[in-house]
């Protein structure tokens, strides 16, 4: 398992997650909703970083291809540094999706993906 490399990001937007549950009726036809687990989900973090070099870039989509939506991973703290955003202890995350890049002179645009997992006890 690899942390995240070590970037502050320019932008954050963060999604929080929900409970699974299922929607049923009772016999005298009131609705009721059952949570099936104790563990929320669906947890996005967006991020962009703006590097001026190639380096960054190379290191998160290194990142990527070791990691992708197979291994969990850990973030450091300086990539949620002054967010104010904190998570359940065990929680890791995997990719939503590739990472994105954009092109402008003198400058490279990475914008990442994240998806919170809980933790699986085998």
């Amino acid at each position: 398992m690899s942390d995240f490399p070590s970037y502050n990001p320019q932008s954050r937007s963060y999604t929080p997650g929900s409970y699974a549950a299922i929607q049923a009726q009772t016999l005298n036809g009131d609705e009721v909703s059952v949570r099936r687990t104790n563990a929320a989900v669906n947890h996005t973090l967006r991020m962009t970083f703006i590097s001026s070099t190639a380096e960054q870039q190379d290191e998160i989509f290194k990142h990527y291809g070791v990691n992708n939506r197979f291994q969990p991973f850990d973030l450091p703290s300086i990539v949620l540094q002054g967010s104010g955003l904190s998570f359940p202890s065990g929680y890791q995350w995997i990719y939503a999706a590739p990472p994105e890049v954009s092109y402008e002179p003198g400058s490279i645009t990475i914008s990442v993906e994240l998806q919170l997992i809980p933790p699986y006890e085998v």
